[in-house]
């Protein structure tokens, strides 16, 4: 954010967006209908912490070997969701399970709340893919000509280091020059196809305080100290800083690791003058005529589909005539929806008895919403019995 320092991750955003204004519309919705809006926002936070951690999860076992196995430290990079990485499937299915538990628990109508719940979940998922697009993650398959020119009007470019770009690169389907080839991190039985990867965003587009941050701080450690030792070797001034000191050292280990790559990169001779060695702004102009080819903005199709699905069930929420039978429409139309996606997709690998995990979770997800509708509408009442109209505190009182 200009002014203050502070960097604003934009998935993080769109999916606080999207959670918000889903919550905010479903509590109106409850209002509508006479339903406790408080409840709601119970299940709505329930599904917040059971859904990321959920997501974070299935998304963290699904790619352990491509995305974490290889890293120094896998543990703290499962942990660290700023960077992307939730299976919204993942999330799905546990809060689908959670929500009605907690509804049975309190005594409310399962059917009636998932049907409210339902409506803001499509749309909550449409506003986060929109996070998905900004962040570049869920990028689908290439959509260029032999000559790199985009096949359709829809078609979008991400830049050089990019998921897509990444996964381009892995498949052999971009050219990358040598400078921009990162081989910091050795081959492994779990890594990457490729040991060598490019340059990552995250090192090439570092600010430059931050980069030099750790070495400043150290060698105004190292000159506090030698003045230190010239006014009292063993006073507690110069030990305290000799701890800080090595402390600092250590730090400073960490973050040249960190920046391997980059510090790599600006050893090869510039190409603007060979007589001296390339700069990190050379290497930003460089990458910037690399950006992976055109792909399906499928992030955008999935946007534009789950709000089309929120809106339509949204309309069938006020006329339907049976209690749950919009939850039981979200468990099959959203799964239609999204196993032709993945066949778009370029990121997720077909793992799962020759369909992608996310196809085989949608398949059974059909299978299941047929069940449940089919128990619905044969040996369930069209009104849940407990479905009794909310009256609040203050009426109540004034009644």
């Amino acid at each position: 954010m200009p002014g203050t320092g502070w960097s604003l991750k934009s998935y993080g955003f769109m999916m606080t967006v999207g959670f918000l204004s889903a919550v905010y519309f479903a509590m109106r919705r409850a209002v509508k209908v006479k339903c406790d809006p408080d409840v709601v926002l119970n299940c709505a936070m329930i599904s917040l912490v059971v859904g990321i951690v959920g997501a974070r999860i299935f998304f963290v076992v699904h790619y352990w070997n491509d995305s974490f196995a290889h890293l120094p430290n896998p543990i703290m990079a499962a942990l660290n969701i700023t960077s992307g990485g939730l299976e919204f499937l993942g999330g799905l299915v546990p809060a689908m399970i959670a929500v009605p538990l907690y509804l049975w628990y309190s005594k409310k109508s399962i059917r009636v709340y998932t049907d409210i719940l339902a409506i803001s979940t499509m749309w909550a998922l449409g506003i986060a893919r929109m996070g998905c697009f900004l962040n570049g993650c869920c990028f689908g398959g290439v959509c260029a000509d032999e000559n790199g020119r985009a096949r359709h009007a829809v078609a979008v470019e991400f830049p050089f280091g990019s998921g897509a770009h990444t996964k381009q690169w892995e498949d052999r389907e971009v050219f990358i020059p040598a400078e921009l080839i990162s081989d910091a991190f050795p081959a492994t039985n779990s890594g990457p196809l490729w040991a060598n990867m490019p340059l990552s965003r995250e090192q090439l587009y570092m600010p430059i305080e931050q980069r030099q941050k750790p070495l400043m701080k150290l060698q105004q450690l190292k000159d506090a100290y030698d003045e230190a030792l010239t006014i009292d070797p063993k006073g507690d001034r110069a030990i305290a800083l000799k701890e800080k000191l090595d402390a600092q050292r250590e730090l400073t280990k960490v973050h040249i690791v960190g920046i391997a790559s980059l510090l790599q990169a600006e050893q090869f001779p510039s190409r603007a003058d060979p007589s001296r060695r390339t700069t990190v702004t050379e290497l930003q102009a460089l990458a910037a005529d690399y950006p992976a080819l055109w792909v399906h903005p499928t992030q955008l199709y999935s946007t534009a589909g789950a709000v089309i699905l929120s809106v339509f069930m949204g309309r069938v929420f006020y006329r339907r005539k049976r209690h749950g039978m919009v939850f039981g429409m979200m468990m099959i139309a959203y799964p239609l929806m999204r196993i032709p996606m993945e066949s778009i997709r370029a990121d997720n690998p077909l793992d799962s008895l020759g369909f992608t995990v996310s196809q085989f979770v949608s398949m059974a997800m059909i299978v299941l919403g047929c069940v449940y509708l089919l128990v619905l509408y044969k040996f369930l009442p069209e009104r849940s019995p407990y479905a009794i109209p909310f009256v609040p505190e203050e009426e109540v009182d004034d009644g």
